[in-house]
């Protein structure tokens, strides 16, 4: 395993900037996601990490080191790409064992090394296989299997569970945490997908327009998103318009505490539909919309005037059905304001 350091890391293609001034750092064995929607820069920055790409400015570093002038096959990283990229014509076993007798290791070595791979990601007995005649997660498997045969110090993952369905997806990703954490390598994985990164990573890079908008824990982006486009690209949030008055917010016909802290007079309110809250009379007059089943939950749409649709979330237990009238009342929401964001719990 190893460190992995950007700094200022700029690619431009033309007139695009792909990746904007990009620096920051990754920890030894830390499992990292650059989380963003398509073309945001983050398959780019993977790809200037093995060395598919080459840096307009700046510079990519392992454990102090630039890498910039190695070629890709001189760089200790292994990549897994979307498309599995397996050769059609080559076993299961022939697959995972290429790359290490290009490397010019005895026969028994590479043995060793395969089944140990194959084992790894619960393989072991498909080694005679094709590709053809394997399911799409068990050919992503051996495409894991592959890189991490080559004991790379960086595992470098592009949208590697996209084409999957939802639920092997969810097993695959729990399968890959595991892989990660027994043996401590880092790794860096690409995913547009929010669910995947905040259950897989120590710290997201959530990146938009080729920048990195937050750098942080997957707690703290989700719970203080520190920009209007992380606190609308991650989970759901309803964002009102408010107008600051000092020791109060107003919105619409209803205000909330508001703090000194709070610079600027028009500003947004963010609410997570789980800090939505059944009030008594005195709390925001709301109009249920919408009510969607959610298993143990009801995610619910709530119209309430001056304010438009509120998002909430309700245990079951509630009983709410569409066109209840009730009142409800944030417990915790957020405040942008021109020198960032406040966090107001009540």
């Amino acid at each position: 395993m190893a460190s992995l350091t950007f700094n200022h890391l700029n690619k431009q293609f033309g007139s695009v900037k792909a990746v904007d001034n990009l620096n920051f750092e990754v920890k030894n064995g830390e499992f990292i996601c650059l989380l963003g929607p398509s073309g945001c820069g983050k398959s780019t920055a993977l790809r200037m990490i093995a060395g598919f790409e080459e840096p307009s400015s700046g510079d990519i570093l392992m454990d102090g080191k630039s890498i910039i002038a190695l070629p890709p096959n001189k760089r200790p990283t292994a990549m897994v790409f979307q498309k599995y990229t397996l050769w059609p014509h080559m076993t299961v076993y022939k697959n995972i064992a290429f790359g290490l007798q290009l490397r010019g290791l005895e026969k028994k070595v590479v043995e060793d090394k395969v089944h140990s791979a194959l084992d790894l990601v619960g393989l072991k007995g498909y080694e005679k296989r094709l590709p053809a005649q394997l399911s799409g997660g068990q050919q992503q498997r051996v495409a894991i299997a592959r890189a991490l045969v080559l004991e790379p110090q960086i595992l470098l993952l592009d949208e590697p569970f996209s084409s999957l369905d939802a639920h092997l997806r969810v097993r695959l990703r729990e399968e890959l945490k595991s892989i990660q954490r027994s043996l401590g390598i880092t790794t860096i994985f690409v995913t547009h997908d929010q669910e995947e990164a905040l259950s897989l990573a120590d710290r997201i890079a959530v990146m938009s327009s080729g920048q990195v908008e937050q750098y942080d824990s997957p707690d703290i982006i989700y719970a203080k998103p520190s920009s209007l486009f992380v606190a609308g690209f991650i989970g759901s949030m309803t964002l009102l318009e408010a107008e600051n008055k000092g020791s109060e917010l107003k919105l619409g016909n209803y205000t909330l505490p508001s703090s000194e802290i709070v610079k600027g007079k028009d500003v947004k309110v963010a609410l997570r539909p789980e800090d939505i809250l059944l009030a008594d009379a005195n709390g925001w007059a709301a109009k249920v919309s919408q009510v969607m089943n959610l298993g143990p939950f009801y995610s619910l749409v709530l119209a309430i005037e001056g304010l438009g649709s509120v998002k909430a979330l309700f245990p079951k237990t509630s009983l709410l059905k569409e066109h209840d009238q009730i009142n409800v009342l944030p417990n915790r929401y957020l405040i942008y304001h021109e020198d960032g964001v406040e966090e107001i719990t009540l």
